[in-house]
């Protein structure tokens, strides 16, 4: 361990990144050695930097290192001020992933390639800029992995794995205008507006952020079906334009060109442009053929898992494959984005789907489906084949999780509750006994019909006023812990004293129905609430506990009893 004193320089005056006399770290170290820099006394990442091999005329005092100014800026490295430097073994600061972005220049997978093997055993570091091949390729490091975790800087070896990030590439955005979009999500936006004003709203700021300058085309295209049996339905001009899928339906694919080829700093103009072509598009779709005096069987917008989706997918691999044509020598990537309101799930031709499977391998292409609707419980995206031999055979599927990339938008908007709470309590059938009638009434015991007639249940056993004031309340604390445990305490009916138990008594078997935790919030007034329950009479046991859950009441059927409880309900069989 040493102790030295820093410095900064800029690169005016050095263009090294590190400046210090070897002999000041000690015997054993040497140029192209690894060290490690950083202040003892702050807990900040450390600093990785390899001693060079062309250090000379060093003026510098002794026991003093210098570092390049951004550098000791990015880290926190305070000048005229103790740092300790130890040397460190490559291999335990291997990287695993790095991660280069670059932007207005165009890069073939063979400078990738030597850009890479130009990096091997050399130390990076976060912002670090990488020239090549004397300035014509120039690269940035945006981010380091190593063991699984984001680290400040590292060591390059044969196998850490490069990824090259364009800042300017060929973006097409399509935009599924299927029958969803007009529907409203959890919050009551329009998906139309959640994608719009909420994904692509954000995905614009974060390349403004990232001072990204892609070339943009952005597509609306969807579905269109028409309620006819026989083509002669059609009018003549109508019938070239037309198809028809495994089912007999007549169909016809609508696409309409927002944006193309377009590079702006500042897109908030196109999202405006965006919400007047959804006021327009859906008449402009449904009533393109119609003419005076002619018949057009009607036309419904098809839903998104009937949609064209491989078919635009097609679209741009028509552009994207011509890339050596025309070459753009500013651009590079090539990436296809569809934005649907479905949930990932597509019925499909299983030939197109190959097809497009191939040409997205073949060249290379990046494709992202990117849902705005609700995630389902099952594994998307999901690509359903179509039976079109009509048997009984069950329709195939295929997840094609190589050369698709599915994400799901959630908007960030936040609700003053997260949890479900229902506003409707069903109310229980009547019993016409709450408990079975004995015969063998004793003097001293009088029996149970004539103590029900006081104490009779009424149609419901619930004050619902009491209950809409608690579930209407505002919430006080979302942070109570005193009744977060799901688990109900076990309780048993007991015999009365002096009374053994009677021989048509069985053992009782308790059914615990727990439920989802609720809003903490209710349970805050459950004594006011439970004490509206009505009681079952003296012989009946009532027993009346506090639960850290609320649910519909279960209907009460003849010759049961019940532990009547505000919450989980507990079913006592006898």
């Amino acid at each position: 361990m040493n102790k030295l004193k820093l410095q900064s320089h800029q690169k005016t005056y050095r263009e090294e990144d590190l400046v210090v006399n070897v002999k000041d770290l000690g015997p054993e170290v040497k140029a192209g050695d690894v060290i490690e820099i950083y202040h003892p006394e702050d807990d900040l990442p450390r600093l990785l930097l390899k001693i060079p091999s062309t250090l000379t005329d060093i003026n510098l005092q002794k026991d003093t290192i210098s570092i390049e100014q951004s550098i000791a800026a990015t880290f926190q490295l305070r000048n005229y001020k103790d740092v300790i430097v130890n040397t460190v073994e490559p291999k335990a600061v291997a990287l695993e992933l790095v991660e280069l972005t670059f932007k207005d220049q165009y890069l073939g997978r063979s400078d990738m390639w030597r850009l890479k093997m130009h990096m091997v055993n050399s130390v990076v570091y976060l912002n670090k800029k990488i020239e090549f091949c004397s300035g014509s390729i120039r690269t940035q490091v945006y981010e380091m992995w190593a063991q699984g975790g984001k680290v400040a800087c590292g060591v390059v070896t044969e196998n850490t794995k490069v990824v090259y990030r364009s800042s300017t590439s060929m973006v097409y955005l399509f935009i599924q205008m299927s029958s969803e979009m007009w529907d409203f999500d959890l919050y009551g936006d329009l998906y139309f507006e959640k994608a719009v004003s909420g994904f692509l709203s954000e995905l614009f700021a974060k390349w403004k952020k990232e001072s990204s300058n892609h070339d943009v085309t952005i597509v609306l295209f969807s579905r269109t079906y028409y309620k006819a049996t026989s083509i002669d339905e059609f009018p003549t001009y109508m019938r070239e334009c037309l198809q028809e899928d495994y089912r007999g339906r007549f169909y016809e694919d609508f696409y309409r060109v927002a944006v193309q080829n377009e590079r702006y700093d500042d897109w908030s103009a196109t999202l405006t442009h965006l919400r007047r072509m959804f006021n327009n598009y859906l008449p402009s779709v449904l009533q393109h053929h119609h003419q005076p005096g002619v018949t057009v069987p009607e036309a419904v917008n098809s839903s998104a898992s009937q949609g064209n989706f491989l078919e635009v997918l097609n679209i741009s691999l028509n552009v994207f494959e011509k890339h050596y044509l025309d070459r753009s020598f500013d651009r590079t990537g090539q990436v296809s984005v569809v934005v649907t309101p479905g949930v990932g799930v597509f019925e499909v031709d299983r030939e197109l789907t190959n097809i497009t499977k191939q040409r997205i391998i073949d060249n290379g292409v990046g494709s992202d489906l990117v849902c705005v609707g609700e995630q389902p419980l099952h594994a998307v995206p999901l690509l359903k084949f179509h039976n079109k031999k009509g048997g009984v055979n069950a329709d195939d599927y295929s997840m094609p999780h190589t050369w698709i990339n599915l994400s799901f938008y959630s908007s960030k908007k936040k609700i003053g509750y997260g949890t479900f709470i229902p506003r409707i309590k069903l109310p229980p059938e009547k019993p016409k006994s709450s408990r079975r009638e004995r015969p063998d009434c004793l003097a001293s015991a009088p029996c149970m019909k004539p103590a029900l007639q006081d104490t009779a249940l009424p149609n419901s056993i619930f004050d619902y006023d009491s209950y809409d004031a608690q579930v209407f309340k505002l919430p006080s604390s979302h942070n109570n812990k005193a009744y977060r445990s799901l688990q109900r305490p076990t309780t048993r009916k007991k015999a009365p004293q002096g009374h053994p138990p009677s021989s048509s008594m069985q053992p009782i078997t308790r059914v615990s129905l727990h439920r989802k935790l609720s809003d903490p919030d209710l349970y805050s007034g459950v004594e006011q609430i439970s004490s509206s329950l009505v009681p079952m009479g003296s012989g009946m046991g009532s027993v009346i506990d506090k639960s850290p859950a609320i649910n519909i009441p279960a209907r009460i059927t003849e010759n049961k009893m019940y532990s009547q409880s505000f919450g989980a309900l507990n079913v006592e069989g006898v």
